[in-house]
This record gives C-alpha cells, sequence and structure tokens, in this order.
C-alpha cells in the first residue's frame, strides 16, 4: 500500500509504539494527527517529524474521556475532512492482582484501553464510510488471548 498523503491518526502517539509509528508513516509521506494525554511529548515528536515535509497536527486528548474525544474527532474532521487510517494504540496496565487493585482503577484500564477505541472508531467510522475508503488498526497485546497473574484486568482490556 502506498502510504504517501495519506492522513494517518494515531492515538498513544508520545511514545513506545505510537510514537515509533508516527515515525514510520511520516517517513513515507504521510500525514500525521498526534493524539495523546501529554501535548509536550507530543510537540517534541511533532518537531522531530518536520524533516519528513509532511502534514502534523498534535491534540492533546485522553481517549478515555468520550467528550474529549468527541471535541478532538470534530477538530480534525475540520481540518481534514476525513482520515484514511486510524491507528488505535493509546493503553496501559496497572501490575497487581484483581485482589489488591480497586475498582477505579480496574475501570481506568478499561476507559483507555477498551472505550477509548471504541470512542475514536464510532467517531471517524462514519467519514470513512461515507467516502467508502479507510482502515482501522487496533493495538492489541497477546494478554488479550489468555489471562497472566497480576494483570488480568489489563488482560480483559485488550
Amino acid at each position: 500500500m502506498d502510504f504517501k498523503d495519506k492522513t494517518v491518526l494515531i492515538t498513544g502517539a508520545s511514545s513506545g509504539i505510537g510514537k515509533e509509528t508516527a515515525i514510520q508513516f511520516a517517513k513515507k509521506g504521510s500525514n500525521v494527527i498526534l493524539i495523546a494525554r501529554r501535548r509536550q511529548k507530543l510537540e517534541q515528536i511533532a518537531d522531530d517529524l518536520k524533516k519528513y515535509n509532511i502534514s502534523t497536527l498534535v491534540c492533546e486528548c485522553d481517549v478515555s474521556d468520550k467528550s474529549q474525544v468527541e471535541k478532538m474527532s470534530k477538530l480534525v474532521l475540520e481540518k481534514y475532512g476525513s482520515i484514511d487510517i486510524l491507528v488505535n494504540n493509546a493503553g496501559f496496565a496497572i501490575y497487581g492482582s484483581v485482589s489488591d487493585l480497586t475498582t477505579e482503577e480496574i475501570e481506568s484500564q478499561m476507559a483507555t484501553n477498551y472505550f477509548g477505541m471504541i470512542y475514536c472508531i464510532k467517531n471517524f467510522l462514519p467519514s470513512m464510510l461515507e467516502k467508502k475508503s479507510g482502515h482501522i488498526v487496533n493495538v492489541a497485546s497477546v494478554a488479550a488471548s489468555f489471562g497472566l497473574p497480576g494483570i488480568a484486568s489489563y488482560c480483559a482490556s485488550k
């Protein structure tokens, strides 16, 4: 697939897999929309991507917050019209047994890892369907395939 001039939105883009995904798409000539909670880190990545001569957009957004995702998606769609690729990468794990974790800690993992993905899909899928084009990549984990001691709630969220 030719990624030149494609518009790619990446959640969890401030570090790790998300950051590297942004770099790889930029190298291929894609316009990159960087989404995460830490604006300063996103700005640094956007600066690093300037050398690829692509369009970048930085959006500070906590994907676990439905209203923030709605606001972010409205901004993105106003600027770009639609996106070509949605990479749902945002996620985190809290280590500990279910009996040791608070309900709020478990809920926060589900809110980001699962509902964050759902909120992004629900906001960008309609424009993809309208143009009859687009790809959605949901970054998962082998932990989704089976439960592991100490990360049961993370496994469930993935």
